[in-house]
């Protein structure tokens, strides 16, 4: 079965393409003319390739916390022990953010309007790199609504004569989300099923589509905008998962951590896309900061949303309070000790060959502890090579899920082919979720977890935990919170289990630092109190939507135009 990775060097050494104009009677020396290029399929992959490292960014590549760890950084969530709560940010408009540009926008219409003109494409050809264009401009506009809400539309390349397009005010975010649907919905029936192992195919595409639908189409739904536009992205997002699962191409891998800790993702049956990493050529980070550095740690409430091996919450047990990582750790989701080491590591102990977590919760995802302190430089300072996977089928099997519960579709069959094949891992398994009367249960027996946010069903509930332990530290969880609706679960006033650590006692680890181990209340033994500091104040509508830098209000307004400001941040100028 092949997959599918992206080119590197290639990418390195992509040529500058452009649109040019003659100075001083001689050629550019630094571009290559239109009438030169452009006049083969072969032209419009090479450019086609400048947009992977934009959308498809895999670990960090310098520095040894950089965002490694985390897929695309998002540390900014519910499943840290941070410190220190940061608040929501901006605080204020910014002066100025390099977020509010069209320069990708701009690329992929220039890359439309140039396709249709190579000679000799067949029509299957011209319609697949149409449909790669129309999907690098759809997910480029998807990112910008959903960061700024309204956007001006473009559909094609502006030239710098035509002041009324170019500095025309922001669309409304509903239209802007149906032109994004007309862009997914044709790249979904003309990209190609089969185009190489190194270069996008359908089957990439309907797995971004699947994340993205799904995303807008909660963010409709949950902040009160338009629920028919919600139905029809969450539509989009559950035919674009059926399109992968329906494929056959792809299954639930039986080692979970490997899908994090391999060389070589190309035989990975879960694995839809990836980025490679090669010695020398391009590496990164991610093995050792999860080995030699400090990491900070994760927060009770994450690691406390892990079922029991039982199928359950733990909670549901009003006796669950383990007192040692034995204890802990012990008869859980094999998930949990596939993404955490079973033992605190505390700082001021020996945690050879690892080093401290803040939390004492010590991840391991990402990470081949065979490997750990391994002399072989590929595992040490920014020399790691192993591969990144940046879409895979247990993402678009949570989706799904996901899309058909918000569509009121939701059956069992889903379940056993979503979330279930992921219960099922070959030696990792738990009891299925069920529905009985559209409620959970597990072995026949319906449940409630105690600590349910009351504003969401409990069914949805399970959906959720089941979303954010399969997907952990994979980039995702800040998104979810913002399109839910519910940021609220980053302040500590009304989640306070994410100011805490593990549950140990000062006995067990003499060597401890009480002044940065710290038990709550100051006590022997009890949660290590990751967060001494105020609380994080509770957000508002206008942090789940950014402003218009000012100097872009400044700009229209010098040339005569007026962009108005994000509607949530009007009152802050």
């Amino acid at each position: 079965m092949k997959k599918y990775s992206l080119y590197i060097s290639l990418l390195m050494l992509l040529f500058a393409v452009s649109s040019c104009q003659d100075f001083l009677d001689r050629p550019p020396y630094d571009s290559i003319p239109d009438t030169e290029y452009w006049q083969n399929e072969e032209h419009i992959r090479t450019y086609a390739y400048g947009f992977y490292p934009t959308f498809f960014v895999g670990y960090g590549t310098s520095g040894l916390i950089s965002g490694s760890l985390f897929g695309n950084g998002d540390t900014f969530n519910d499943d840290i022990a941070w410190n220190v709560q940061g608040e929501f940010t901006p605080i204020r408009i910014p002066d100025s953010d390099g977020g509010w540009s069209f320069a990708t926008v701009r690329k992929a219409n220039y890359m439309l309007e140039m396709t249709a003109q190579v000679p000799g494409l067949t029509e299957e050809a011209m319609n697949h790199w149409i449909g790669i264009g129309r999907f690098f401009r759809g997910m480029e506009y998807a990112n910008l609504v959903f960061a700024y809400g309204d956007v001006p539309w473009y559909d094609k390349r502006l030239e710098t004569s035509n002041r009324d397009e170019m500095f025309k005010d922001r669309d409304p975010r509903s239209t802007v989300i149906g032109h994004i649907i007309e862009d997914f919905e044709f790249a979904l029936k003309n990209v190609r099923k089969e185009d190489g192992e190194l270069n996008i195919n359908r089957y990439v595409v309907a797995a971004m589509v699947s994340r993205l639908m799904l995303r807008e189409g909660t963010f409709q739904k949950y902040h009160n905008l338009d629920q028919d536009l919600a139905v029809r992205c969450l539509k989009l997002s559950r035919d674009a998962s059926l399109e992968v699962m329906n494929s056959h191409k792809f299954s639930v891998s039986d080692n979970y951590n490997a899908l994090f800790s391999s060389d070589d993702l190309m035989s990975n049956p879960e694995v839809i896309f990836y980025r490679k990493y090669l010695g020398g050529i391009l590496t990164h980070c991610t093995l050792t900061y999860n080995n030699a550095e400090a990491q900070t740690g994760a927060s009770r409430a994450l690691l406390e949303t892990y079922l029991t091996a039982d199928g359950l919450p733990v909670h549901m047990d009003d006796s669950w309070a383990p007192k040692t990582a034995d204890e802990f750790f012990a008869d859980r989701d094999p998930r949990l000790t596939a993404t955490f080491r079973k033992k605190f590591y505390i700082r001021g102990e020996d945690c050879t060959p690892f080093n401290y977590s803040t939390s004492g919760y010590s991840m391991c995802k990402f990470m081949d502890d065979s490997q750990a302190n391994s002399e072989d430089l590929k595992y040490r300072g920014q020399n790691n090579e192993t591969d990144c996977p940046l879409l895979r089928l247990g993402e678009v099997l949570v989706n799904y899920a996901e899309a058909r519960y918000e569509l009121g579709e939701l059956t069992q069959d889903d379940l056993n082919n979503s979330i279930n094949l992921l219960r099922s891992r070959k030696g990792m398994s738990i009891p299925k979720l069920e529905i009985i009367g559209n409620e959970p249960a597990v072995n026949g027996v319906v449940y409630d977890d105690p600590k349910r946010d009351k504003d969401v069903p409990s069914l949805l509930w399970e959906i959720r935990r089941e979303r954010r332990v399969e997907m952990c530290f994979e980039g995702l969880r800040y998104s979810d919170l913002k399109r839910w609706k519910k940021l609220d679960y980053m302040c500590n006033e009304t989640n306070p289990d994410i100011r805490y650590g593990a549950y140990i006692r000062y006995s067990d680890y003499p060597k401890a630092n009480k002044t940065e181990v710290y038990i709550d209340g100051g006590a022997d033994e009890g949660f290590i109190l990751c967060n001494r500091g105020t609380a994080r104040k509770a957000p508002t509508d206008k942090n789940y939507v950014k402003p218009i830098p000012k100097d872009q209000i400044q700009l229209y307004k010098d040339n005569g135009y007026t962009l108005t400001q994000t509607k949530e941040w009007q009152n802050e100028e």
